[in-house]
Parts: C-alpha cells; sequence; structure tokens
C-alpha cells in the first residue's frame, strides 16, 4: 500500500530455520482447516496453517490461533524485522505516538499444491486496502511464479507466509481515490 508500482521487495530475511520446521508439518496439519480453500475458489489448490486471522475479517483484535504459538520463536524475528521495515519514518513514528503500535491483522502458511496454481485475482475487502501484505517465501520452487499486477517475479514460493501488517493511524487512498484511515 502508498507506494508506486505493483509489489517492492523490503528486505531480506533468513527463513532456514524455517524451512526446516516447515518440512515437518504433517499432511494432518496442513488439512485441517480448509476454510479458505473452501471460501475463496482461487484458493482450491493451496492448504493453509491459519496463525492470525479471522474469518470475519476484522481488521481489530484478531484472533491468534493455537498454531502461532508453535511457530512463535520462528515468527518473532519474522514481526521485528517488519515492524523495523515499517515503523523506522518519521511519518510511522508520528503515527504510533498519536495512534499506538502497528498490529498484524493476518499471518497465515500457505503451501501450494504439487503441480497446483492460483489463477490471476484481485484480494479484495477493507481489510487488505488498510494493510500491507507482505508474502516471505518459505520453502522455495524455481518454477514457480509470482504475479502482482503486470509485474511477474520468480518469488520461488512453494510454502510461503503471508503477512498483512497495518499502521494504526494510517491514511490509505483505496483504488476508487477515497481515503481510509486505519
Amino acid at each position: 500500500m502508498n507506494f508506486d508500482g505493483d509489489l517492492r521487495k523490503i528486505g531480506d530475511i533468513d527463513v532456514t530455520r524455517f524451512a526446516q520446521q516447515a518440512a515437518k508439518i504433517t499432511d494432518a496439519d496442513w488439512t485441517a482447516d480448509a476454510f479458505r480453500q473452501k471460501t475463496y475458489e482461487v484458493h482450491k489448490q493451496t492448504q493453509t496453517i491459519r496463525l492470525i486471522m479471522d474469518e470475519d475479517g476484522r481488521h481489530r483484535d484478531p484472533t491468534y490461533h493455537s498454531s502461532y504459538q508453535t511457530y512463535k520463536e520462528l515468527l518473532e524475528p519474522v514481526e521485528i524485522f517488519i515492524r523495523r521495515q515499517f515503523e523506522q519514518t518519521l511519518k510511522a513514528k508520528r503515527l504510533r505516538k498519536k495512534h499506538g503500535r502497528g498490529y498484524f491483522i493476518r499471518m497465515i502458511l500457505v503451501k501450494l499444491l504439487a503441480d497446483g496454481s492460483i489463477p490471476r485475482h484481485v484480494d479484495q475487502g477493507e481489510t487488505l486496502a488498510k494493510s500491507h501484505r507482505m508474502h516471505l517465501p518459505i520453502i522455495t520452487n524455481e518454477q514457480n511464479l509470482f504475479s502482482v499486477g503486470d509485474t511477474e517475479v520468480h518469488m520461488k514460493d512453494r510454502i510461503h507466509l503471508i503477512i498483512d501488517y497495518v499502521l494504526a493511524g494510517e491514511k490509505i487512498i483505496d483504488a476508487d481515490g477515497a481515503t481510509l484511515v486505519c
């Protein structure tokens, strides 16, 4: 959100330990929750483990699932990295002083099924319009392409972490030109 272009790389983070843990996730864990796959046709060839997520798409007071605790030690460096990236600007410091600390509204581990694909689509909803979406590849595959808008990159994602982060009080201009306040 609030930058020119379709996507922007914000940095590099070592996911070696996360990849080792993700490789041990059982099929039972991957298939335990099919809400996202059943609700959104475009995600039917994926499997999801909810870490922070709500079915009602709320923008405040997100639900931290028990799986978050399972991966908490691995998530903490990622959270610190993201906060540093977003909260270092003067604008972010002013927002924090007035509205409080930024927060994570969604974190999910997503696995693309073998030979699966996700068709082009536009994620919608107020929560997505008011947050910064990040994709962190955990386990890679050279054959996968990741597209956002007209930009296509080799993100090499097979299992990745999707993260939505909110800077409290941030004003965002949506696709229709309306100003939204987080």
